[in-house]
């Protein structure tokens, strides 16, 4: 079994390097392992109701070719997102008999599905059909199990991994009071990532703070709306970064003493798994995948979409040595666990599974 049929929504390009690079990361490590890996991927993010029908249609149309061209020798589908990304491998399924394996990574369960009972139908129709059904995190796969009627032995728990030689470790170099501490986030600067109450929160620490602190942001800013309400809070000490290439963003964790990641909601955070990696602690909210990965003494929790409480921890991390703050052992834990390889090795033994159950024409 070596030929695998990857289908997602989102993809990177040179670009927009974080549009689905983590995506893109399983498709190296699996082509790396020895599959080979076709894909049928859109790497255009455009919104608006125009951009999003002539994308997702040159998309749809590319992923039935490469289903039709390639469906004698597909050992199996993974599509990535339920919907849309898995309606095009039930499509592929029905057509040309490809089975196949969805990931679903969160925002397709606790939101896409939600917006209209058509919608809902279709997200149920699909895990059902699929031979296997990946939930980045444990409480995804309690909704999935709950609210979609998925069989608990049907659905694993696996997330996108960690690549350890990318995302190196490296000690922290011991500071002086008078240098700055520095607070990092990495992800699209909207709302649901909390980026609100980062900068109310950091503004909390900065005033009451007498060692200079800093905080950088990296990421996409597609809403000028939401990034005009935080002008308020940004000053000389707050820095906006457009995305950066992974090998640039291992340099940020590096000279960064905390990561910090205020999410809504999140199916997994693995970039918070990508800061441990790195050596670099993180306060995450006590939300979604995020519980698992650092509940048990990986990282810090906080309420979510609360400035007051993420302030009081910003401030602590500030005050207490690394050595007690970053809890070797559990990240270490952690990081074996979710280790990029260690991925790949389920991964397979789900497609081999899951290939038996199809057919090909």
């Amino acid at each position: 079994m070596k030929k695998i049929l990857v289908i997602s929504n989102m993809y990177p390009t040179d670009n927009h390097l974080s549009f689905g690079i983590f995506v893109k990361n399983q498709v190296d490590a699996l082509q790396q392992a020895g599959f080979d890996v076709v894909t049928a991927v859109n790497d255009n993010p455009a919104t608006g109701k125009k951009n999003v029908l002539k994308k997702y249609t040159k998309w749809g149309l590319h992923a039935l070719k490469q289903g039709f061209t390639h469906r004698k020798t597909i050992d199996v589908a993974h599509a990535h997102y339920v919907f849309p990304s898995g309606m095009l491998a039930l499509i592929n399924k029905r057509l040309f008999g490809t089975p196949y394996v969805v990931t679903a990574h969160g925002g397709d369960i606790e939101r896409m599905a939600r917006k209209s009972s058509r919608l809902f139908s279709w997200t149920e129709t699909i895990l059902a059909a699929s031979e296997h059904v990946i939930a980045v995190g444990p409480v995804l796969a309690e909704q999935i199990e709950q609210d979609f009627a998925v069989p608990k032995d049907k659905i694993s728990v696996i997330s996108m991994g960690v690549n350890r030689e990318v995302f190196n470790f490296a000690p922290k170099v011991q500071k002086t009071e008078e240098q700055p501490f520095r607070y990092l986030f990495i992800g699209n600067v909207i709302e649901q990532k909390g980026v609100e109450e980062l900068v109310q929160a950091f503004q909390m620490v900065k005033t009451k703070s007498e060692r200079p602190v800093e905080l950088t942001i990296i990421g996409a800013r597609r809403d000028e709306d939401f990034y005009k309400r935080l002008k308020p809070f940004i000053d000389e000490s707050v820095s906006f970064i457009d995305p950066l290439p992974q090998t640039e963003l291992v340099k940020w964790l590096h000279k960064s003493d905390v990561f910090v990641l205020p999410s809504h909601l999140e199916g997994f955070g693995l970039v918070a798994l990508e800061a441990l990696a790195t050596g670099t602690p993180v306060i995450a909210s006590e939300v979604g995948g995020l519980v698992s990965l650092l509940g048990y003494g990986a990282g810090h929790l906080v309420p979510p979409q609360n400035a007051t409480a993420l302030a009081q921890e910003m401030k602590r991390a500030l005050h207490v040595p690394f050595e007690d703050y970053y809890n070797t052992s559990a990240v270490q834990d952690v990081l074996t666990l979710h280790d990029e390889k260690n991925i790949v090795t389920r991964l397979q033994q789900i497609y081999e599974a899951a290939a038996k159950g199809g057919r090909h024409q």
